[in-house]
C-alpha cells in the first residue's frame, strides 16, 4: 500500500494498529492450535484460519477508521467509499442468503455455524468502515456541539 498521501499521524496510527492486529492474530492462532480438535464445533482448519484473519482485519479497520487514519488526505469526504462498502455489504448478504439455501438443499448440508461465522464476518468487515465512520462523525459533531455550548455559557 502506498502511504505517501497520509500524514504522519495517520501513518503512526496505521502502523500501531497494524502491529496490534498482528499480535491479536498471533494470540488467536496460538489459542486455536492449543485447543483439542473436538472443541472446534466442526469448523474446518482452513475456515478457522480465515475467521482468525478476518477478526484481525476487523479489529484493524475499526480502529483505523475511528482514528481518522483510513481515508487519505485527498479523501476528506469519503461518501463514495462508504456508499461502496454499504453496497458491497448488501451484495454479500444477498450472496450469503442464496448460498445458504443452496447449501441446505445439498445431500450433505453445510455446517451452519461455520457458514454464519465466515459470511457474518465478511459482512461485518464491509459494514465496519461506514458504520465506524458514521459513529466517529457523530461523536465529533456532539463534541463540537458541547464545546460550543460551553463557550456560549462562559461568554454570557
Amino acid at each position: 500500500m502506498n502511504l505517501k498521501f497520509y500524514d504522519e499521524y495517520q501513518k503512526k496510527v496505521r502502523y500501531k494498529f497494524g502491529f496490534y492486529s498482528l499480535l491479536l492474530m498471533t494470540v488467536l492462532l496460538l489459542v486455536y492450535i492449543s485447543r483439542p480438535d473436538d472443541t472446534l464445533g466442526g469448523i474446518s482448519y482452513k475456515n478457522a484460519i480465515m475467521v482468525i484473519i478476518m477478526i484481525s482485519a476487523l479489529f484493524f479497520l475499526v480502529n483505523v477508521v475511528y482514528r481518522h487514519a483510513f481515508f487519505d488526505q485527498y479523501t476528506r469526504r469519503p461518501f463514495l467509499s462508504n456508499a461502496f462498502f454499504l453496497v458491497m455489504a448488501g451484495l454479500q448478504v444477498q450472496r450469503a442468503y442464496q448460498l445458504y439455501h443452496f447449501g441446505m438443499d445439498l445431500p450433505d448440508p453445510i455446517n451452519t455455524v461455520e457458514f454464519l461465522l465466515l459470511h457474518g464476518l465478511q459482512i461485518a468487515i464491509h459494514l465496519s468502515i461506514p458504520l465506524t465512520y458514521g459513529v466517529r462523525t457523530l461523536v465529533d459533531w456532539l463534541s463540537v456541539k458541547k464545546q460550543n455550548a460551553e463557550e456560549t455559557r462562559q461568554s454570557s
